[in-house]
């Protein structure tokens, strides 16, 4: 018994031994293969630098067995990549004057940041608001003129324009329009506070009345801006605020596509525009079924009157778009 477990042990020591010795050819060879793979592959030692606190050997099998080739949104996303969504004035002369009409409550200012967002070069004004120009609108305070910001906001009417006005150099707008009944809460909302706020609704007979007089105001106003720069005879886009809201992406891109600043928008400046959306001067609304209580059946009828009044001017691919509720009498 003694003899065979004696004679038995060589060769399992020649077993264990042969399988060791494959073992580690095996090892050193799928190295070798991985270091040549990180070698030519750029993306791969990125990958494989990347987590510095991992086994070299880990990230770069990681990256050699990945069959497809990352692209760099993709890469952004799965390492945190920080974005660079800075915004600068352009040099002089860069950009033509173009305006960004509205009726005041439209949402210029929000539209403006998100351009701002999307293509990395301010948007300027006319007039001067030092909250805007302290607060993320670098433009705001510049020579719309000049040529150094993407857009002009104006709430001007075409028809009124003098020659010494900076709208008579306009070369082209984007006719911002928003439905006449949330343009009224909004600029009512500004009036009683500011940029952002939210006033409260809780009107006494007074007050309803002052309501009642400044939405008539608001709502005969509606049609004459917009209709004017629709009739000026510059190339014009029209946007929807309402489309905006659902789906801001497409609409920016079709605003720079005009702008002629496609090539700005990269897919890191997409994703600063989904960073942060709203924005600084984007008033935020839980509950807006008080403001829109506050219509009496005439106000909704003289609203909804120009609302299709404005229609008239419009493609049919391009009509106003409804209150979220309660506007219907």
């Amino acid at each position: 018994m003694m003899d065979t477990i004696i004679k038995c042990r060589p060769k399992k020591f020649f077993l264990l031994t042969t399988c060791f010795v494959v073992c580690c050819g095996v090892f050193v060879y799928c190295n070798y293969e991985i270091a040549l793979q990180i070698v030519n592959s750029p993306m791969s030692l990125t990958s494989a630098t990347r987590n510095k606190t991992a086994p070299m050997w880990k990230n770069s099998l990681l990256s050699a067995t990945t069959t497809k080739m990352e692209t760099p949104h993709q890469s952004a996303h799965l390492h945190d990549t920080p974005l660079n969504c800075t915004v600068r004035l352009a040099a002089p002369g860069t950009f033509p004057l173009v305006a960004l009409s509205s009726s005041p409550g439209s949402g210029n200012t929000w539209v403006r940041h998100l351009l701002q967002q999307a293509t990395g070069f301010y948007t300027g004004a006319v007039g001067n608001d030092r909250g805007l120009a302290f607060n993320g609108f670098g433009g705001q305070r510049e020579d719309p003129a000049m040529g150094t910001t993407l857009t002009m906001k104006t709430h001007m009417v075409y028809s009124n324009v003098k020659p010494t006005d900076v709208e008579s150099n306009v070369t082209a707008a984007i006719i911002l329009i928003r439905n006449p009944f949330d343009v009224a809460i909004a600029e009512k909302n500004r009036g009683m506070t500011d940029h952002v706020g939210i006033a409260s609704w809780d009107f006494n007979d007074r007050d309803k009345q002052k309501w009642h007089e400044f939405a008539k105001s608001t709502a005969r106003k509606y049609m004459v801006r917009p209709v004017s720069w629709i009739q000026s005879g510059i190339p014009y886009i029209i946007v929807h605020y309402e489309n905006v809201l659902n789906d801001t992406i497409g609409e920016v891109k079709r605003m720079t596509e005009f702008l002629n600043v496609s090539y700005a928008v990269t897919e890191e400046r997409i994703r600063c525009v989904e960073n942060n959306t709203q924005g600084n001067f984007h008033r935020k609304y839980e509950d807006k079924t008080k403001m829109y209580d506050m219509f009496t059946n005439d106000l909704k009828k003289m609203s909804i009157g120009y609302m299709k009044g404005l229609s008239k001017y419009l493609p049919e691919t391009q009509q106003i778009g409804r209150a979220s509720c309660r506007e219907r009498v």
